[in-house]
C-alpha cells in the first residue's frame, strides 16, 4: 500500500476525492490532529523568537523564565505527539483493509481487526486529547494577534477527536467480545469526558506533562 504521508497535499486530496474508500476518514482525522499541532508549534516558536523584555523586576523575570521553560517543554511534546498522528495517516489505511479482508471470515480473525483498528483510534484520540489540553496551557501564556492560530489549532483538533472518536465507536459496534466491547466504550467515554475539560474555552487550564 502507498504512502500517503508522502503525497503532496494535491495529490493527497485527489486520493481522498475518487471513490476508493482509503485513505479515507480515520486517516484524514490523523492528517488534521498533526496540522493542528503543527500549528501550535509554529505559535510557540514565533512566541520563544521575539526578543526578550527589559527592565523586569525578580518577579517577572522569574515568571518569564517559568514560561519559556513551559512553552518549549510543550514544543518538545508536540513534536512527538505530531509524529505519531502523522504516522497513523497511513496506518487507518491498512488497519481498515485488515478488517475488510477479515469480514464476514473467521471471528477470531475479524475481532482481531476490529480491535486493532479501535485501539489505532483511540490512540489518536489520546493524542489530541493531549494537545488540545496544552493548548489551554498556550493560550494562558501567548499574546499578540499569533494568539488566533491556536484557535485554529483548536478547530482542527476539534474536528480530528471527532473522526477519530467515531471511527474507533464503530468498531466497537460489531466487536462480539462483550468484555472487550464494554472496555472500549469505557475507554472512549473517558476520551471524550477529557478532550471536553481540556478545551481551550472551558475550565481552567490543564498542566502540560
Amino acid at each position: 500500500m502507498k504512502k500517503f504521508t508522502q503525497l503532496s497535499l494535491e495529490d493527497y486530496l485527489h486520493e481522498l476525492s475518487s471513490d476508493k474508500p482509503i485513505p479515507g476518514g480515520g486517516s484524514v482525522s490523523a492528517y488534521a490532529a498533526a496540522l493542528g499541532m503543527g500549528l501550535s508549534q509554529m505559535v510557540i516558536r514565533i512566541t520563544l523568537n521575539r526578543k526578550k523584555k527589559t527592565g523586569l523586576s525578580l518577579e517577572e523575570e522569574a515568571r518569564e523564565v517559568e514560561r519559556r521553560e513551559t512553552l518549549e517543554k510543550i514544543l518538545t511534546s508536540l513534536e512527538k505527539t505530531k509524529r505519531d498522528a502523522f504516522q497513523i495517516v497511513n496506518l487507518d489505511p491498512e488497519v481498515y483493509e485488515q478488517v475488510n479482508k477479515a469480514w464476514g471470515g473467521d471471528p477470531t480473525v475479524m475481532e482481531d481487526a476490529l480491535q486493532n483498528s479501535f485501539r489505532l483510534q483511540a490512540d489518536l484520540a489520546f493524542l489530541i486529547v493531549m494537545a488540545g489540553e496544552w493548548n489551554t496551557v498556550l493560550l494562558e501564556r501567548v499574546t499578540g494577534s499569533i494568539k488566533n492560530d491556536l484557535e485554529v489549532s483548536e478547530g482542527l483538533l476539534a474536528g480530528a477527536f471527532r473522526g477519530a472518536f467515531h471511527t474507533a465507536q464503530i468498531n466497537v459496534k460489531y466487536m462480539k467480545n462483550e468484555s472487550l466491547r464494554e472496555k472500549a466504550v469505557r475507554t472512549l467515554e473517558e476520551l471524550k469526558n477529557r478532550f471536553e475539560k481540556g478545551k481551550v474555552h472551558d475550565g481552567e487550564p490543564s498542566q502540560a506533562s
